[in-house]
């Protein structure tokens, strides 16, 4: 089984072309994390919360670009994410606008 949280943050990025939109804009974005879980050995939901905030708090209100060393991308915040992460080993994360309806997903092997 994978128990997954959910967050959103709002940041701004500017993407050199021909990826994207060169001039600094912002975005809300979310994500959902995926822990591995099962009724025998249960993770607790308020840790896994909790963790998910912190890696939000990292995020919110950021300029991205200034965080990331590579473009600013949904599949760079996907791997920012994974590095940030300090909570239970990551099974899934999935970023996403809703606003465009299209994201990015990885999974472990």
């Amino acid at each position: 089984m994978l128990l997954y949280t959910t967050f959103c943050f709002e940041a701004s990025h500017s993407l050199q072309a021909p990826i994207g939109v060169p001039s600094v804009h912002g975005h809300s974005y979310w994500a959902r994390v995926w822990i591995a879980s099962s009724r025998e050995q249960l993770t607790p939901l308020p840790s896994l919360e909790t963790e998910a905030k912190r890696v939000a708090a990292l995020l919110d209100h950021q300029h991205l670009n200034d965080l990331m060393d590579h473009q600013p991308t949904m599949e760079a915040l996907v791997d920012y994410i994974r590095a940030q992460w300090q909570g239970p080993a990551l099974k899934r994360v999935h970023v996403w606008r809703e606003s465009l309806g299209c994201g990015v997903e990885w999974s472990a092997s």
